[in-house]
């Protein structure tokens, strides 16, 4: 077998249009790659101050609260400590280079305040054209999901069709007892140039980002060979096939065509119905429901925060107190009316992810991306978790600073360092990846299984 693989190889690499081929996908590969890890490179070193610079300055003027008083302009209030907090945000993991595009969809980071974050229609992230936006550079999960297949169609394209149409194919079966040792030679052949491929180019996006951590590439890397190997498969089945080079290649663009874009679509469509996402229509009109019904019932929520409050007095100025008192316990009842409504999305989502992950098998691509997210940190369970402590650190928050806002307390250092802190450490779910891995090690098992079961057709000339 050794003398096989040896021969395969010279006559793979003696072959130049499997030079240009290899060398082709390389250079894209590796492209896609270098764009990738500099990207999250970017994101790690700057993206914590990138896209809401201007969210201390903008959160400090609500857009419909009052001018403060004269005399107050002068002291620091617990309200512009507040509005001055750092906005939240969701740490990325060890695998950020493989899916970085896809933080621009995420909000990751979230700024919390005493007004609902839901209702606040200022948009301070950077703007930009939706169209190129779209058709920027993908990232460096898609590039390997779409280009992988491509590359292992072209390598293994009439490696048995045209010596069957040449009649080489004759001759090698009366010469040999095993045909089928011959063409896995060659197959594996062209899947150790493809892995080779997948590995360099895997290693550099990863060793580019400063945060990348050795679990990521090691599911990334393990999941790449089985990638790849469900594609050999496939390749292999069809040199099975009694047809010509040029069918069989138009057979396996079908099949890939299939498996990349229509079988991730159906399944989208399953998941939707399995778990629909809530109306947004609907959501819109309840929160405004929400808002007329707390603007009607402003005074009497703002004495029963008093009421229940009675160590608490309220600020005695002689004039007229300023709105973000006096719609600040309106604004917390509409924002705990609003939340529920709006982590039904999350929730939705999260649903539809799961769903989509225990069907990935019918889709190797759909299956690479939802790896990709997993180890970037970016997928829909881990958003939700991010919500949910968001949510739970808001509560806190606001519970610390609620009550010196409604106090007109004057700020002083000493409440600066005792405010509460945000935390999220929630890694990456290995238990997801490592049944992404399962289910294309599956898979491939199978195709191979089937594979080796006809191998005996190989003899028929």
């Amino acid at each position: 077998m050794m003398q096989l693989l040896a021969m395969e190889w010279l006559r793979f690499k003696r072959n130049r249009l499997n030079l240009w081929v290899t060398g082709l996908f390389l250079s894209v590969m590796l492209a896609s790659a270098a764009w990738s890890g500099l990207a999250a490179r970017e994101f790690r070193l700057h993206g914590n101050a990138s896209p809401h610079s201007v969210n201390a300055t903008s959160n400090q003027a609500e857009m419909h609260d009052a001018p403060k008083a004269a005399g107050n302009a002068s002291k620091a209030s617990a309200f512009s400590a507040s509005a001055a907090a750092p906005p939240l945000r969701l740490p990325a993991l060890g695998g950020l280079a493989l899916s970085v595009r896809q933080l621009d969809f995420l909000s990751t980071g979230i700024k919390i305040s005493t007004r609902s974050r839901h209702t606040d229609g200022r948009n301070s992230d950077q703007l930009f054209n939706p169209m190129l936006h779209e058709l920027g550079m993908l990232d460096f999960a898609t590039v390997f999901a779409l280009l992988t297949p491509l590359m292992v169609i072209a390598l293994s394209y009439g490696l048995v069709q045209e010596d069957r149409e040449s009649g080489v194919w004759r001759l090698v079966c009366t010469q040999m007892s095993a045909p089928w040792h011959l063409v896995c030679a060659a197959l594996c052949v062209r899947y150790v140039v493809v892995l080779l491929v997948i590995v360099g180019s895997s290693l550099l996006a990863l060793l580019l980002d400063p945060g990348a951590s050795l679990d990521s590439v090691a599911y990334w890397l393990g999941f790449g060979g089985l990638y790849a190997l469900v594609w050999f498969g496939i390749a292999g089945l069809f040199l099975l096939l009694p047809f010509s080079s040029g069918a069989s290649a138009i057979g396996m663009l079908g099949v890939w065509l299939i498996l990349t874009f229509a079988s991730p679509a159906l399944l989208a469509w399953a998941a939707d119905r399995h778990a629909p996402m809530p109306s947004r229509l609907d959501s819109i009109i309840a929160i405004r429901q929400f808002q007329e019904q707390n603007n009607q019932q402003r005074q009497v929520l703002l004495a029963d925060w008093y009421s229940t409050h009675p160590d608490l007095k309220m600020p005695q100025t002689g004039k007229e107190l300023p709105r973000e008192i006096t719609g600040l316990p309106a604004g917390l009842v509409l924002d705990q009316q609003i939340r529920p409504l709006m982590y039904r999305f999350d929730s939705a989502r999260k649903a539809q992810f799961e769903f989509l992950e225990s069907w990935s098998w019918l889709s190797p691509a759909m299956a690479a991306l939802q790896m990709a997210d997993r180890l970037a940190g970016i997928d829909a369970p881990r958003y939700a978790e991010y919500v949910e402590a968001v949510n739970r650190f808001e509560d806190q928050w606001r519970d610390y600073f609620v009550p010196k806002i409604m106090t007109d307390t004057t700020w002083s250092d000493e409440y600066s360092r005792d405010q509460p802190r945000f935390a999220f450490a929630h890694p990456a779910d290995l238990a997801a990846c490592q049944s992404l891995i399962a289910g294309q090690a599956a898979l491939a098992s199978l195709l191979l299984a089937v594979l080796f079961g006809s191998r005996r057709r190989f003899a028929k000339a």
